[in-house]
């Protein structure tokens, strides 16, 4: 493991190389970079940013076929943490629920007693349904982030009936890398219709719902194709059918590759809050389908969006209403490329989410120290074109549309 993945252990600056003096570094706590999963590549994605005032670094406190839920992985950084406490400054815990709000959490409450500003971000798809179970477990480790950031205004409600901390709607970022570039010759669509499901490979995210839609489509579009990526959900598994290819768990770099030549990108999920393969999606100019769940509204006004709406609806009917979007989608000649792309970047890219989340941490740092700083010595921010959404403190946070 590099030095960038393991901050506790040796945390050399990088002032040399940034602008305005020593940057504060702030580790990023949660899932090693690197491995399955949406929050791993979100603190992925963040470890690239470039910013002169915070440097990012991987704190990792969870590791996939880890024994023990990692626990011992969440001790071994503890360890870590302490023992390097000097060297950073700011402590950014990724949360998703159930297990993450005690693992995650203890390094959470441990960044307090060592009286460092503290961030949480939200990405549990169930957070609705754990926060109602462990209620008391829900508000302790909340309360005890600086600011919470959530990647809707869904989540930033629930957080705002059950605690007392401030909240602020940040994107998922994307690196430049992530997007795919419209100069030159684009990636030639595959000839026949090409749907991609990409995700872990089980009921959460549908994966049985598009099975169920499959047949209708592929009578309508006897060449077409359904390739699936992803892992398999614990006790899943996946039966042969025609039209559908099992892919596997794909790198990110091959699965850019096969979103960038699909017709579309299909998530019919049950619970999700902001999926990174849309997202991803996106920012490869591949339109998507995807059922009203999570912070669907941010994603409502993107170009060749189908959105299935789930409410009142029998299984058999979400599955019709899917093979109807998908049918839609493969009948649609239009080239979204350029639309999506550019819509993509004003909601996701990193130079906006890097600029939100510096005013985050200068935020959390400055209330530590007293006061604020005033809005002069902010560099310029690149704003997402999005809705507003009212904070608790009164203020307006930008909704990114993580």
């Amino acid at each position: 493991m590099s030095d960038r993945e393991n901050p506790p252990t040796a945390m050399a600056s990088l002032a040399s190389t940034k602008v305005g003096g020593n940057p504060k570094i702030v580790l990023q706590i949660g899932p090693a970079p690197g491995t399955s999963g949406g929050i791993a590549a979100v603190i992925e994605e963040t470890l690239k940013f470039e910013s002169a005032l915070f440097e990012q670094q991987a704190c990792p406190s969870w590791e996939p076929n880890s024994k023990f839920a990692s626990f011992a992985t969440a001790a071994r950084t503890a360890i870590k943490m302490c023992g390097s406490a000097r060297r950073w400054a700011v402590a950014h815990v990724h949360l998703s629920e159930y297990g993450s709000f005690i693992r995650e959490g203890f390094l959470l409450v441990l960044s307090k007693i060592l009286q460092k500003p503290t961030v949480v971000t939200l990405h549990g798809a169930d957070l609705a349904k754990h926060v109602a179970k462990y209620p008391l477990l829900s508000k302790y480790v909340l309360n005890r982030a600086d600011l919470v950031l959530c990647l809707g205004k869904n989540h930033a409600e629930i957080v705002s009936a059950i605690a007392g901390t401030a909240t602020q709607v940040v994107a998922n970022p994307l690196s430049s890398e992530a997007f795919l570039s419209v100069d030159g010759a684009p990636p030639q669509r595959e000839a026949s219709p090409t749907f991609l499901f990409a995700g872990e490979v089980g009921t959460r995210k549908g994966h049985d719902r598009l099975v169920n839609a499959w047949p209708a489509v592929h009578a309508r579009f006897p060449d077409a194709n359904l390739l699936i990526a992803g892992p398999l959900a614990h006790g899943y598994s996946v039966t042969p059918q025609d039209g559908i290819i099992y892919l596997g768990n794909l790198t990110r770099e091959a699965l850019r590759e096969r979103i960038a030549t699909a017709t579309a990108v299909v998530l019919p999920s049950r619970a999700e809050v902001l999926p990174m393969a849309l997202i991803e999606s996106h920012a490869q100019g591949t339109p998507t389908v995807y059922t009203k769940v999570g912070e669907w509204q941010v994603f409502k006004n993107a170009p060749g969006m189908r959105l299935v709406d789930t409410d009142l609806k029998s299984e058999s009917e979400i599955a019709a209403s899917l093979a109807d979007a998908l049918i839609d989608c493969a009948s649609d000649s239009h080239d979204y490329r350029t639309e999506l792309i550019g819509w993509a970047r004003k909601t996701f890219s990193s130079d906006v989410v890097s600029a939100q989340l510096d005013e985050a941490y200068d935020r959390v740092v400055s209330e530590r120290v007293g006061g604020f700083r005033g809005p002069t010595l902010w560099r310029k921010i690149k704003t997402a074109i999005v809705p507003a959404t009212p904070l608790r403190n009164g203020t307006a946070q930008t909704m990114e549309g993580q």
